[in-house]
């Protein structure tokens, strides 16, 4: 009985060792460890934003793990418009947080003080996410799989449900942080306005329990982090200070002119997180070049979406690139770029017809 014991034990470790490490790459990186450029990691002269809104240089690079768990949502909302959660690659998202994250630290050390808190919650983070992610793909990979209508078929209303969520979801967290969304109302939305009866009951009654279990999970665990993040941190700040050489022509909501300098370059006050990105585009194709964002003059991370066989050219930098599970093809780049070449740099994944998804505004 003993040996039968050290037995499954050991054969449960090869099969972990084995899941880890006997898979297709699906992060590619440079042969250096630390490929972006010394000299673009530092700022010189003093900030001209008002110092509560000077961040570290390194939350650039920090700031990917934090939003890779809103890449992974968005591909999964977009993936469920067609296809049930259950043909979802959710194993694939845990190596790839876990990745990108070591390529960051990678970048990092050596070059920028340690910076404990930050890397603190990026570990808690991916902690939670391997957990949730890993207790989704087991429960899909045998009870999902097993209610499931066909290979990734929606036919209930509850998977149409799931699909809606998942969306609004991503459509909530790319403006504000993630534990600040209502998961309660949608718990209300499943069990008010989803009806009871209908075709495939088995399939239907499976996923309100499924959906129930993870929206309220979901709350509780918001609520916490919510408390935790006021308590560290204070009240996230949603705007960030830009210097530019001149003001953008044209109408830019959440941005105001602060101050205009007698060269014609101006210092104004951007929205953070997801706003910012739309609008650093829209600065780049009229030419506008950033002097600095958040009192950073340094390099700053971009993500974008595009071939595999893409290549950044100019004074960008690709830091690694992810293979995306639903996009067979396409990769997802993290390109570093001078806060002084962003405008030109966007410019030229525009011409590339990459999809910029973010740019980590510090």
């Amino acid at each position: 009985m003993r040996r039968l014991y050290i037995i499954s034990w050991g054969m449960a470790l090869v099969a972990a060792t084995c899941f880890w490490y006997v898979r297709p790459p699906t992060t590619f990186r440079s042969s250096e460890r630390a490929p972006v450029p010394k000299d673009w990691l530092h700022n010189g002269t003093p900030s001209l934003a008002p110092v509560d809104n000077v961040r570290r240089p390194d939350q650039t690079y920090l700031t990917y793990p934090e939003w890779f768990l809103v890449f992974g949502p968005a591909e999964y909302a977009e993936s469920m418009r067609t296809r049930t959660a259950t043909t979802f690659p959710l194993t694939t998202h845990i190596h790839q947080a876990w990745e990108c994250y070591a390529a960051v630290s990678d970048q990092l050390v050596g070059n920028y003080p340690p910076y404990d808190e930050y890397n603190t919650t990026i570990r808690v983070i991916n902690i939670s996410s391997t957990f949730e992610f890993g207790v989704k793909a087991a429960y899909e990979a045998v009870v999902g799989r097993i209610t499931d209508i066909g290979p990734g078929t929606i036919a209930t209303e509850e998977d149409r449900f799931a699909a809606r969520f998942a969306q609004d979801y991503i459509d909530f967290i790319y403006f504000v942080p993630w534990y600040e969304f209502d998961f309660i109302k949608q718990a209300k939305i499943l069990w008010r306005d989803v009806p009871w009866f209908g075709a495939h009951p088995l399939r239907k009654l499976e996923r309100r329990f499924f959906l129930t279990s993870e929206i309220l999970t979901k709350a509780a665990y918001g609520w916490a982090n919510k408390i935790a993040a006021h308590t560290a941190y204070g009240t996230e700040l949603l705007v960030t200070y830009v210097v530019l050489e001149r003001a953008p022509v044209g109408k830019m909501e959440g941005v105001t002119i602060k101050q205009t300098y007698p060269d014609g370059s101006v210092l104004a006050e951007w929205p953070r997180y997801g706003p910012f990105t739309p609008l650093a585009i829209e600065a780049a194709r009229q030419g506008v070049a950033f002097r600095e964002i958040a009192g950073n003059r340094t390099a700053i991370l971009i993500s974008a979406v595009g071939p595999a066989d893409w290549q950044p050219t100019g004074k960008a930098v690709s830091l690694f690139s992810q293979s995306i599970p639903t996009k067979p093809g396409f990769r997802r780049w993290a390109i570093a770029t001078p806060v002084a070449e962003l405008h030109t740099t966007l410019k030229r994944m525009a011409d590339a017809k990459l999809i910029v998804e973010h740019v980590f505004d510090f």
